[in-house]
């Protein structure tokens, strides 16, 4: 008995082998290694959402934000010029223009008012000798544009009434349309470095003439019917963002009796200097001619040429 007892025992201790020592170290590295990987995950997780709190990541498939265009509000510039000499003589010129310009896109709008006004008394010593008017005009224009393409073509219409009681015009009231080419539009910021614009137009309009100096007195063909292309020039350079030269020139032939084949050349040169961000001073040269100004009763002329030379300020806004 104790021989079979023995044998049975022998043979349930070779059923079931105790775990060897070298498993068990394997196992255990494996769980820490599992776990190692776990926590490394979980790490790389953590990181992740750090990053986009701090820099979100773009959404695949969400509309992508679109910078608010810039707002164009009204730009201008008043300026204003004065002379004024007491003693033994007496003077006193005015000069003032306004210039507002605005843009939508394409499209854009520019007023332009400018006018004169002077008085002069050549010797106050002599009694009774009385001021007499040396300038009384105005000259108010609205003008609106669409341009084409990169700005270089566009096209535009223009209305716009002055008078000159010097030169004997009562009122002249005008109308065009025609088509301007910008050949050169170069900015820096704000700042406009070179601008060249030419302007082909045909106008129309009517004039009417009225001898105001030195008495009143009627004009033969009191009114007139306008016709006429017009050419037009402006340019416009900066030396420096305080320093710039500005030019406008144009022809103006009338086609229509009885002043055929009159011509009218007006021409500003203006230079302006900033005193500060939106003072200048600024001197202009005015050159206006007419070759066939009307004259007045009796005969009596007027020179066809004007020519002005005013210092002043302009404040822009």
């Amino acid at each position: 008995m104790s021989v079979i007892g023995l044998t049975i025992a022998a043979l349930l201790a070779q059923a079931t082998p105790a775990p060897t020592t070298v498993e068990s170290a394997a196992d255990r590295a494996a769980a820490s290694a599992q776990k190692a990987a776990e926590a490394a995950q979980l790490a790389a997780e953590a990181a992740m959402r750090i990053a986009d709190v701090i820099a979100p990541r773009p959404v695949v498939g969400a509309p992508t934000a679109v910078a608010a265009p810039k707002e164009e509000h009204w730009r201008g510039n008043v300026g204003l010029g004065l002379s004024y000499i007491t003693g033994n003589s007496q003077t006193l010129t005015m000069t003032g223009n306004i210039a507002v310009d605005r843009k939508w896109d394409a499209w854009a709008m520019g007023v332009r008012l400018s006018g004169a006004y002077g008085l002069a008394n050549p010797d106050t010593n002599a009694a009774g000798n009385s001021s007499a008017t040396t300038a009384r005009r105005a000259a108010g224009t609205v003008r609106g544009d669409r341009t084409f393409g990169e700005s270089f073509a566009a096209i535009f219409v223009l209305a716009g009434s002055e008078f000159d009681h010097m030169k004997n015009i009562e009122s002249r009231s005008i109308g065009e349309a025609g088509a301007g080419l910008t050949f050169f539009n170069k900015k820096e910021g704000d700042l406009e470095k070179l601008f060249l614009r030419l302007d082909l137009a045909l106008r129309s309009g009517y004039e009417t003439r009225i001898q105001y100096f030195p008495v009143l007195g009627r004009v033969e063909n009191y009114g007139i019917v306008i016709l006429a292309p017009r050419a037009a020039v402006a340019f416009r350079w900066a030396f420096s963002k305080d320093v710039r030269v500005s030019e406008d020139l144009e022809f103006i032939p009338f086609l229509l009796a009885p002043t055929s084949g009159r011509l009218l050349i007006n021409n500003v040169t203006k230079l302006n200097a900033r005193l500060t961000e939106n003072l200048a001073l600024t001197t202009a040269l005015t050159l206006n001619f007419d070759s066939m100004p009307p004259e007045g009763a009796g005969g009596l002329t007027r020179k066809p040429t004007d020519v002005a030379l005013t210092v002043g300020v302009e404040a822009a806004f």
